[in-house]
């Protein structure tokens, strides 16, 4: 079995990140999200050293099980993006990314490097590397 004491955020993480931004029409950003394969797209701020949220499938279905698909044309990212997004540094061992994420709710964290972000860590990262033998 895996150290989880041992790995860092950076060796698990997927560097495969897609973004968006808080004015995306809803329906575009899903349909992305989809196309790629993701679950998730960073929200883009104005400046590029700003993170102001993430947009995961997750919020998108939660917001489906009390509108009519519709709402997908009408919304923007930035009506039901989970913000701010919880991020980890990329040195953060995956125990404490564990951590983190049960006591933040969340399934996905950017990981940075300062301010730079350098990839996105998911639940679904942490359990195939916990499963892989080294």
């Amino acid at each position: 079995m895996t150290d989880l004491h041992r790995l860092r955020a950076r060796d698990v993480m997927n560097k495969n990140v897609q973004w968006t931004t808080a004015h995306e029409n809803l329906r575009a950003a899903a349909e992305r999200m989809a196309s790629h394969g993701i679950r998730a797209l960073l929200v883009a701020g104005e400046d590029p050293s700003d993170l102001p949220g993430i947009v995961t499938s997750k919020d998108i279905v939660n917001l489906l099980g009390s509108h009519d698909a519709s709402v997908l044309e009408s919304l923007r990212v930035g009506d039901v993006m989970t913000r701010p997004a919880i991020c980890v540094p990329a040195q953060t061992n995956l125990r404490d990314c564990i951590n983190l994420m049960r006591s933040c709710g969340v399934r996905r964290m950017p990981v940075l490097d300062g301010t730079t972000v350098l990839g996105v860590l998911s639940t679904s990262d942490v359990f195939a590397r916990a499963l892989a033998k080294h």
